[in-house]
């Protein structure tokens, strides 16, 4: 199969079974050279003598378009589909498969690098204080609040799994927590209003981050998802860490003050920064802990510290705006 067009990693070759089905690596083949009608790949298929259930072919052709398997052009012709696509609905609803770990992981660093590649120009754009295109996705921090307000101006709310989760799975944090606001190829789970804000609740009371990939459709209205996200495997993270763009990918528009006179030292915002850049020393002669001190340059203001203080001592100071914030009100 010629895999070049797809752009499936060489290491990959050996393993492409466990991404395609035998009907699926025939119809790639044949789609290799050009995009082909639906007849033009019947009759090419019965040529080959690998098309056995005529009837079924339209359900066959919706499965292989709904598993990254081609796509559909304007035109309704049928071209193979970009393997990063492919590997994020494998990686989302089909799991590993056996593949080796070493495979696994020159995988996802395939993947990670392709992410980085893909949005290392915009992440530097908003370092260099470039004003954002409205009409491109974006992940900023939200608070919960925020995300409250969002959620009041979509009008459905799909569940997916986590694919930066799925993929890297360096934690143990829930995987279905991603909330999209269109539902890609039919796939995730239509779920209510009150229910996506449930999940988003549930995870930020299991640490983890809440990030907004926003921007606008052509009809000026707010699309993307809300992605619950923690440091460990999160895509934007992992792009900020190596390209040093940590207060700009995501956007960081908060900034966790130093807790007040409320604070109980009990640690439990210290416990909760995904970053841990909350600290907490002890005073040895009285043998108590002190009051943990926030370190201002390396906070991202994702707010996970302060919905986890119990007595509400530590608040988010807003340093920016959102382009969206006016919609959120």
């Amino acid at each position: 199969m010629q895999i070049k067009k797809m752009n499936v990693p060489d290491f990959l070759t050996p393993w492409l079974d466990r991404f395609y089905e035998p009907l699926e690596i025939d119809l790639l083949q044949i789609l290799a050279s050009k995009p082909l009608e639906k007849k033009q790949i019947v009759r090419l298929l019965e040529k080959n003598k690998t098309l056995k259930d005529y009837n079924n072919f339209d359900m066959f052709l919706e499965r292989a378009w709904q598993r990254g398997v081609v796509k559909f052009l304007d035109d309704q012709r049928i071209e193979p589909e970009d393997f990063h696509i492919r590997f994020d609905f494998w990686a989302l609803f089909e799991g590993w498969k056996d593949l080796p770990v070493e495979i696994k992981d020159r995988l996802n660093d395939w993947e990670l690098n392709h992410y980085i590649v893909s949005h290392a120009q915009k992440a530097e754009e908003l370092k260099n204080k470039k004003q954002r295109d409205p009409y491109k996705i974006y992940p900023e921090y939200l608070l919960l609040n925020e995300v409250k307000a969002l959620f009041k101006k979509i009008p459905k709310f799909y569940l997916w799994p986590c694919n930066c989760r799925a993929m890297i799975g360096n934690c143990e944090k829930p995987e279905f927590t991603c909330v999209r606001f269109s539902n890609n190829r039919g796939i995730g789970w239509e779920i209510s209003r009150e229910k996506a804000l449930d999940i988003v609740q549930e995870a930020n009371k299991n640490g983890l981050m809440q990030i907004g990939e926003l921007g606008l459709d052509k009809h000026g209205m707010i699309t993307g998802a809300l992605c619950n996200c923690c440091s460990d495997c999160c895509f934007p993270h992992q792009l900020s860490q190596k390209l040093n763009v940590q207060k700009y990918w995501p956007m960081s528009r908060f900034l966790a003050q130093p807790p007040t006179q409320d604070c109980i030292k009990c640690g439990k915002c210290v416990q909760r920064c995904p970053f841990e850049i909350i600290s907490q020393k002890k005073d040895i002669k009285e043998k108590k802990r002190l009051v943990p001190v926030i370190d201002a340059e390396q906070c991202r203001g994702c707010g996970v510290c302060a919905t986890g203080c119990p007595e509400g001592a530590i608040k988010m100071e807003q340093t920016g705006e959102s382009l969206f914030e006016k919609k959120f009100q």
